[in-house]
């Protein structure tokens, strides 16, 4: 449940929104086309801190990183082909829990034509773009 919020939250819409996306399976105008399948991984105990982070939901400083949770690597949809097939994301969990309650509006190609309301609660993971070779 956390792993679709956190990728239902990535994929909030400002601006205009077609119901025709939604319904026949196409990108919304502005939204980066590239589907990300996301895998729970083994990995070695990890601690990283990182200065600040800032987003649309405010800023955080001195944010700790505990263990790496998944790997998400770019997936084809419905034959729609891969835009980015290099980019990967390796997803960090977040040691902090302040909850912000901020009501959001998603809409994707999943979701029906007058979207899904969510409400935002407390940040859990930080994925950074990685780069991935199979061994």
């Amino acid at each position: 449940m956390l792993l679709k919020f956190a990728l239902l939250a990535a994929a909030v819409v400002f601006g205009v929104y077609s119901p025709a996306y939604a319904q026949d399976g196409k990108n919304l105008p502005g939204v980066n086309p590239t589907h990300y399948q996301c895998y729970s991984v083994r990995a070695p105990k990890n601690s990283e801190a990182v200065k600040m982070l800032r987003d649309q939901f405010g800023v955080a400083g001195d944010v700790k990183l505990g263990s790496i949770a998944y790997l998400c690597a770019p997936t084809e949809k419905n034959g729609s082909g891969l835009k980015d097939a290099v980019t990967h994301y390796l997803c960090y969990e977040e040691e902090r829990d302040n909850v912000l309650n901020k009501k959001v509006q998603v809409t994707n190609q999943l979701t029906k034509e007058s979207g899904i309301e969510l409400v935002v609660e407390a940040p859990k993971l930080l994925c950074v773009p990685s780069l991935k070779k199979l061994l």
